[in-house]
């Protein structure tokens, strides 16, 4: 009886944290393999790497234990009381044979010690017995996969890809249809994202979104663009257009609380706010200062931006682009009614002595006057939306003829006020949310008082702000991009930006140059990685050197489940890869061997199943480069160039493949099926490993 002890460095707990990080693709591997090493005996799937006293007591209940190292050779541990067997996956011209930071460097040391070694295509088999030698017990086993997508292939079968709009996924979107592009700047969409993609965003549940912005608290909810890096007190937002995307996606009636202040010039500018259509407006004051702004948001975004901030300032001691200050954001659920009137009582004795007022003298039992041309009332809460003014004057000094311009959110309104008048009315319209009253104009007169020497302007005793239910809530403009035209295809590239052999630079740039006037052409790049943010400035570069462009980007990141990730697969019309070299490439070998045609390069693994038959090759050459992990980073083996024109026009040759040749389309589905079945089906790889330990025994015994 066999017992096979199987150990990646990640396992089911942990790989949702590990997308992206190195060797975590090992899991994926060894997942694959534990149904084909049941056929063979048992399994233990090891949390931690095996000790030879764990060998000892599994060797004493009886049978042959076998260590599988779902790792790279330098990773496997070595036992004396079992056969240890690296699993691991090669693309390069050559194995690392000389120490460079310790012996552990050495993997042709390290197989040769080995009981056996197990790749996944031809290529690095061939080059594992070039430097290891015959002796070593070898085989190419990929992960038997084929079998698995049986659904997928009858699914295709029976129905042609619906392209984006069919998928329904979560995560982190990137859609280049959601913003404004220029070759200059890259700016949310007014109104928010497309519906194709609204989707795909995880809804907010109605829980508090707090996102703390100091440094070592900084929340990922939220990323942050046109910001500089977070302090211990908060951030500063560098000038021009800062904003932030949102994880979850937000609608309905919501408060903002927001801790904001301004810099240089900005300090007493008005602020703009605008989480999707809804929009706010606050002052910025010298100090961070929390303002608590109701919006309703009628359409899902997940977009927050700022509008208004000046220039870099001129003359500070700061040397950075700096334009306002964040220490806090939070979004939540509103209590109590929206719509309810707002009355200031200016007058002292009562809550007018709590007003806060700037510009105006102290209250007295009457109200309180003006003292300033510009003079500023902070309200309790915030107002939007159509809305009536009423003020009660207990005296005026206001010149006849000489209208006073009231501000509101945004909205500006010149209001007369007749000679002798003791109340005056004026209408808002489309007042965004905000938390400040602006006078300008005021006349200043001496009160004729002897005794007094003020300057005095308006002397108010109440204010009062209702909702014009007469008039309809206004809404900024909504700038939605076109829905897909019918027919419109989707290619699917899932890969690892971090990793520098999937060259997603070369896939973008071909992509748009193919399909640069066709709106009907979609890249979906799903990110095997946690942090997408460590890719937003390369994939914001990339829309502004890019534009201007119809076709469509979308960058999608965050696990999916079994679920979601086939529905992706079975509406993609063509599955793309661009790597400098593939040990097997699990996405590329799923989406085929469901019946996805591939556009990709035939070297390394990829050579052994990709061909005119079940695709678009993409021509490659060898070049120089240095092993992976080594730090020297000296010239020692080879990967292979793409050729971007042959990439280029693989794309324009796909989509008339698929728009007037669909015959040969389908035919290209089934081949890449059968391609993989010889590749990965379970039926090869069980004659393959069974030939494999028969090897091992016999070393073993010798």
């Amino acid at each position: 009886m066999r017992l096979f002890l199987a150990y990646a460095e990640f396992n089911s707990r942990s790989i949702r944290e590990g997308l992206g990080k190195a060797d975590y693709s090992y899991y994926f591997v060894l997942r694959r393999y534990i149904p084909l090493l049941e056929e063979f005996g048992e399994v233990e799937v090891l949390d931690a790497p095996p000790t030879d006293d764990l060998v000892r007591r599994r060797k004493a209940a009886g049978g042959q234990v076998y260590f599988f190292s779902f790792t790279p050779p330098d990773k496997a541990v070595q036992l004396s009381e079992c056969p240890v067997i690296p699993v691991f996956a090669w693309e390069y011209s050559s194995i690392p044979d000389e120490p460079f930071t310790g012996p552990g460097d050495d993997w042709v040391s390290i197989l040769r010690a080995s009981a056996g070694a197990i790749t996944h295509s031809s290529h690095a088999l061939n080059v594992l017995r070039e430097q290891v030698g015959e002796g070593l017990p070898g085989a190419s086993i990929p992960a038997p996969l084929w079998d698995d997508f049986s659904d997928l292939r009858a699914r295709r079968g029976r129905a042609a890809p619906g392209g984006l709009s069919a998928i329904q996924l979560a995560g982190t979107v990137i859609d280049s249809a959601s913003y404004d592009i220029s070759n200059t700047a890259v700016k949310p969409r007014l109104g928010g994202g497309s519906n194709e993609v609204d989707s795909l965003r995880p809804q907010w549940g109605g829980e508090p979104l707090l996102m703390p912005l100091r440094k070592g608290v900084a929340d990922d909810r939220a990323t942050l663009i046109g910001f500089n890096d977070c302090e211990d007190w908060g951030v500063w937002t560098r000038s021009g257009f800062p904003w932030m995307m949102l994880q979850e996606t937000v609608q309905g009636e919501v408060e903002l609380v927001i801790e904001v202040c301004g810099y240089a010039e900005n300090i007493g500018k008005p602020l703009y706010i605008e989480l999707g259509e809804a929009r706010a407006c606050i002052l910025l004051s010298e100090t961070l200062r929390c303002h608590r702004l109701r919006l309703q948001v009628e359409s899902p975004t997940s977009f927050l931006t700022f509008q208004g901030v000046g220039a870099r300032a001129e003359g500070m001691p700061d040397p950075r682009d700096i334009g306002i200050g964040l220490s806090l954001l939070e979004i939540r659920r509103p209590e109590g009614a929206g719509d309810a009137g707002l009355e200031l009582d200016l007058r002292a004795g009562g809550v007018g002595d709590s007003v806060v007022a700037h510009g105006f003298h102290p209250a007295e039992a009457q109200g309180r006057w003006t003292a300033q041309p510009w003079c500023l009332l902070e309200l309790p809460r915030s107002v939007a939306g159509p809305l009536a003014l009423s003020i009660e004057f207990f005296h005026s000094f206001q010149q006849p003829g000489s209208p006073v311009r009231l501000s509101l959110g945004g909205v500006e309104v010149e209001l007369e006020i007749a000679e002798g008048a003791t109340v005056a009315h004026c209408q808002f319209d489309g007042v965004a949310a905000t938390d400040f009253l602006v006078f300008d104009g005021v006349s200043l007169q001496p009160s004729g008082n002897p005794e007094d020497s003020r300057q005095l302007g308006l002397g108010i005793a109440r204010i009062t702000l209702s909702r014009d239910s007469a008039r309809p809530r206004s809404r900024l403009p909504t700038l939605k991009p076109p829905a897909l035209p019918a027919g419109a295809i989707l290619y699917t590239a899932v890969l690892n930006p971090n990793d520098g052999r999937k060259n997603w630079e070369d896939i973008v740039t071909a992509f748009v140059y193919a399909f640069r006037q066709q709106r009907d052409a979609t890249l979906l790049i799903k990110i095997a990685s946690q942090d997408m943010s460590l890719f937003f400035e390369d994939i914001f570069t990339f829309f502004m050197e890019l534009h201007p462009f119809d076709c469509r980007l979308v960058f999608l990141q965050g696990y999916l489940d079994d679920t979601q990730y086939r529905d992706m697969v079975a509406n993609t019309h063509f599955v793309v890869n661009a790597s400098r070299g593939e040990g097997q490439c699990l996405p590329l070998m799923e989406f085929m061997s469901s019946g996805v045609p591939a556009i990709a390069p035939g070297n390394t693994a990829m050579g052994d199943y990709l061909d005119a038959g079940c695709g678009f090759p993409v021509r490659s050459s060898p070049e120089l480069t240095y092993w992976p992990h080594d730090p020297r980073q000296v010239y020692r083996t080879c990967w292979h160039r793409i050729d971007w024109e042959s990439l280029r026009d693989a794309f324009t040759a796909s989509r008339k493949c698929w728009k007037w040749r669909r015959w040969r389309y389908n035919a290209m589905g089934r081949a890449a099926a059968e391609s993989q079945r010889h590749y990965c089906g379970g039926e090869r790889a069980r004659e393959s490993l069974g030939q494999f330990l028969e090897q091992v025994d016999r070393r073993m015994g010798d």
